[in-house]
């Protein structure tokens, strides 16, 4: 009897010392994440640069075409409080897009830690170091589709809008309000990626393009016409103007995809999740003629695989989740590699 007593209160103290050990991994890579731009060297990235010639920057010469209203804020900000420091506009940006993300990882993930790997591994890179408005917007994003799941529609509308205000692209994300968040049809959603290609290769060509551009606001027009002078002009040697299909990172979300239609849930937070995969994979089949605006949308909506993949995960029986923990855990290491390291996002191949 002693034993069955003390074997019951050895289970809840292992399990709060597993509690304590995530906790303290999450906060010290957090705080790891959020420094590690400070150390890196003036134009590691193009973006960089651009942002580096803003921060000394005078209200009267803020092109709000170029950048948006919040970026513009900031750097007013830092210009009083900080003179203008490099390193603390950098630590804004990285501090408030990884503490919300892993703020919100932590609170809706059903499992935390394999979606804060993900988050390491497929988008802090690009997103908490290179295009840290978008980043920053993103985490918004995030934060405003749970507000919707409950039934919060105004917090998602200002959410959205703050989102907006720092990354002009984030419009997009109001589409989720079209979405039904209690089915999915899934003969539709199974060939949704073959009709994206067909109005990609023949409907929404560079001329479907202009003529879209011509109706948008002049916020978002300066941007689409950017997207439109590379795909148009833009050298046969930058990345972003070299899409190929059958690259490593849409075949990894295809099959994120398709594993996830194989679901039988009704769970709508799964299911939203899901749908906002399908159209991530619908705008890059789409919208290919116009390859920075293509990608660029998808990976915006990508990013939602953090919450979508543990779901997946979930499905798979006992005995089996040994081999697709670590499976799953290895192709995010070679997708990490082969697109930040070796810089081949549209490249087949991983040698």
């Amino acid at each position: 009897m002693m034993l069955m007593e003390k074997n019951t209160s050895i289970h809840p103290t292992y399990k709060n010392l597993v509690k304590v050990i995530e906790i303290f991994i999450f906060i010290v890579t957090s705080f790891i994440l959020i420094i590690i731009p400070i150390f890196l060297p003036l134009g590691f990235s193009p973006d960089s640069l651009t942002y580096y010639e803003t921060i000394n920057l005078p209200p009267s010469q803020y092109n709000f075409f170029s950048f948006e209203p919040f970026y513009y804020l900031i750097v007013y900000i830092n210009q009083i409080l900080f003179n203008a420091s490099w390193t603390s506009f950098l630590l804004f940006f990285s501090a408030t897009y990884v503490i919300l993300s892993v703020y919100l990882i932590k609170k809706y993930s059903i499992s935390p830690l394999v979606s804060f790997i993900i988050f390491i591994l497929l988008f802090y890179p690009n997103f908490g170091l290179i295009q840290i408005r978008d980043g920053v917007s993103i985490a918004f994003a995030w934060w405003a589709l749970f507000d919707l799941l409950e039934n919060k529609k105004w917090k998602f509308i200002i959410k959205i809008t703050i989102a907006v205000l720092f990354h002009y692209a984030s419009i997009v994300f109001l589409l989720v309000l079209l979405l039904d968040k209690n089915h999915i049809n899934k003969k539709f959603y199974l060939l949704l990626p073959l009709v994206g290609f067909f109005l990609g290769q023949y409907v929404f060509n560079v001329e479907f393009y202009q003529f879209i551009i011509n109706y948008l606001p002049n916020f978002l027009k300066f941007k689409a016409q950017a997207y439109l002078y590379i795909a148009m002009y833009g050298s046969n040697e930058v990345i972003s103007n070299q899409i190929n299909l059958l690259n490593t990172y849409f075949l990894f979300n295809i099959m994120v995809y398709y594993l996830g239609l194989m679901i039988n849930s009704n769970n709508r937070y799964f299911i939203i999740l899901e749908k906002i995969l399908a159209f991530a994979i619908f705008a890059f089949l789409s919208f290919k003629s116009i390859p920075t605006f293509s990608f660029r949308i998808a990976n915006d909506f990508y990013t939602f695989i953090v919450f979508l993949i543990p779901y997946i995960l979930n499905k798979f029986k006992k005995e089996e989740k040994y081999v697709v923990y670590y499976s799953l855990i290895l192709i995010l290491i070679l997708l990490f590699w082969n697109i930040y390291i070796r810089h081949d996002i549209f490249n087949f191949s991983l040698l």
